[in-house]
């Protein structure tokens, strides 16, 4: 299994250093645990769909276009279930409760980016989903011990990951927004973008032309520091400035 002292020696790294970035705590990860792949994913939860705030991962990319293109983000039963739930995730339960599933798992075999693995959800805000997936390269009989063994320091060292980002985070919203405020109309022209409602939508819910409702979107992502509607809404969602219809 894992030399003890490395674990240490990259759990002091997580706890004294303010930032660890990815690729770093990637390859960290893969050298002391003997890990394949890894994939972290911080997302919004839209009415409209996911919109990716921050995607990381060491997979190939046939692999990932094939999910995509694949359309199997509709069967993935490891999504479902983190969405769902707080507990580790272990792929192999998952795939003989959802047999509608092995198409995934079949591809994801074809493909090398093995079938064998646990995903850990982690602690977010409201309206977001944030975990890390990890792939042992270790042979199919010994995962289950392998995942025994190492399930707690994955949990750990995660979490202190996870914590680093958005805590980084914080200090530039605080740094490069503080003194953009949005105005009641702004959040509630948001808050009903989130929604889904459209431009004449939102005019006709608050009694403005659709003009001014551009107006407000446009000053509302000059604030924001983006550049379209959705990642305004994403931004809004995620820092908890906008109502909930």
């Amino acid at each position: 299994m894992t030399d003890q002292q490395a674990f240490f020696d990259l759990l002091d790294i997580m706890e004294n250093e303010k930032l660890v970035e990815a690729k770093r705590f990637f390859a960290l990860m893969r050298s002391t645990f003997s890990i394949a792949n890894l994939l972290y994913a911080d997302v919004d939860i839209l009415t409209s769909g996911f919109v990716v705030h921050r995607l990381h991962h060491t997979f190939n990319v046939s692999a990932v276009r094939t999910y995509l293109d694949e359309g199997f983000l509709r069967i993935d039963p490891v999504l479902r279930s983190i969405m769902g739930g707080v507990r580790p995730v272990d792929w192999a339960s998952v795939r003989k409760l959802h047999p509608e599933s092995e198409p995934l798992f079949s591809a994801l075999k074809r493909l090398g980016a093995g079938t064998d693995g646990v995903t850990l959800p982690l602690a977010t805000p409201t309206r977001r989903l944030a975990f890390l997936a990890i792939h042992a390269d270790v042979p199919a009989e010994e995962w289950p011990a392998y995942r025994r063994c190492h399930l707690r320091d994955f949990q750990l060292l995660a979490n202190l990951f996870h914590a680093s980002l958005l805590e980084n985070d914080d200090q530039i919203h605080l740094s490069e927004h503080g003194d953009k405020t949005l105005t009641h109309r702004e959040t509630e022209v948001l808050g009903w973008a989130a929604a889904g409602k459209s431009y004449w939508e939102i005019g006709t819910i608050l009694g403005i032309s659709e003009r001014t409702v551009r107006f407000f979107m446009t000053n509302a992502r000059r604030k924001l520091n983006v550049v379209s509607n959705t990642q305004a809404v994403a931004q809004a969602v995620r820092r908890d400035l906008i109502p909930t219809f």
